[in-house]
């Protein structure tokens, strides 16, 4: 009887961390999709004008951050 108690108490626990984390990706990317001003545009960003960054993920990274709608004008020439 207690195993079921502490497997019913680690599967609540792992719920209630799941949805806590379901719902902030969530809400990050309803924030990033507003148009330059989110989280996730500022993040692309800062990986797409990092110097040390390889040529495919440059382009990929810049894929996303115009699939997000963030501001074009910021993106380095």
């Amino acid at each position: 009887m207690k195993r079921a108690g502490r497997l019913t108490t680690a599967l609540v626990l792992a719920g209630t961390v799941a949805s806590g984390i379901l719902l902030g990706s969530a809400r990050l990317e309803a924030k990033g999709k507003g148009g330059g001003d989110g989280t996730i545009c500022s993040s692309l960003l800062a990986i797409i004008t990092y110097k040390y960054t390889s040529p495919t993920i440059r382009d990929y990274t810049t894929g996303l951050y115009l699939a997000y709608k963030c501001d074009p004008t910021l993106l380095p020439k």
